[in-house]
């Protein structure tokens, strides 16, 4: 399986990672306001107003950038009109689980990834990947370059290619995020943080709190290598 040392220090670590993320206090303000209301406004019909939040968090983590440079997001319009098609197809994503995926189960997912238009720069794993988890949150992690890529991969080059960027998405769904997800004591740790919003409002799922701590992983080694 790819991510075994990964899997192994998340799981050693994992309180020690948490608390790194949360110590960090790099995140919050509309960050995790938009966040929090795009799950919240998630359900089978797929609303304007839950997309509205999607898009409003992509542009606040940092998707949308002015100027020249930097990622790009398409207009709203662009975005909505991709997602109408794909309604039934979210809808039934809502309802899986990932530790029972089927080959119709990922296709379905392949389906969405391929479908959806957030991104009008050409790169779609990371926003891609980040609107699907507000739609289904269940089955489809945030990915990023910075945190996500550089830890299990040590590299944050992406090979601009919808087939390629989506067969490492399922690759890093399947080994490393599942796994952790599936790991019994992890799986009771990781509930009883987000049981306690107040303290911990980032902890929204079990693959969130995975996210959370690859991250935490990912401020560790930058404060040890100072």
């Amino acid at each position: 399986m790819q991510f075994e040392p990964q899997i192994a220090d998340i799981l050693k670590n994992a309180e020690t990672y948490h608390r790194t993320y949360y110590e960090a206090k790099r995140f919050g303000g509309p960050s995790l306001h938009f966040h929090q209301r795009a799950l919240a406004t998630r359900n089978p019909n797929v609303t304007e107003q839950h997309l509205e939040y999607v898009y409003a968090t992509l542009a606040s983590w940092g998707m949308h950038r002015m100027g020249k440079g930097g990622p790009k997001m398409q207009n709203f319009d662009i975005f909505c009109k991709s997602v109408a098609p794909l309604r039934d197809r979210i809808a039934q994503a809502q309802e899986f689980t990932l530790s029972a995926m089927t080959d119709h189960d990922w296709n379905t997912l392949w389906e969405i990834f391929r479908g959806i238009k957030i991104m009008a720069t050409s790169t779609s794993l990371v926003g891609n990947s980040k609107a699907m988890h507000h739609m289904v949150p269940n089955v489809v992690p945030p990915i990023d370059r910075e945190y996500t890529l550089k830890c299990l991969r040590g590299s944050k080059d992406i090979k601009n290619d919808s087939e390629a960027e989506w067969t490492l998405l399922q690759d890093i769904v399947s080994d490393f995020f599942a796994p952790l997800a599936g790991d019994k004591a992890f799986t009771e740790m990781a509930t009883a943080w987000m049981e306690r919003q107040g303290r911990f409002p980032w902890d929204t799922s079990i693959l969130k709190v995975i996210d959370n701590l690859v991250i935490g992983s990912q401020i560790a080694a930058q404060v040890k290598a100072r």
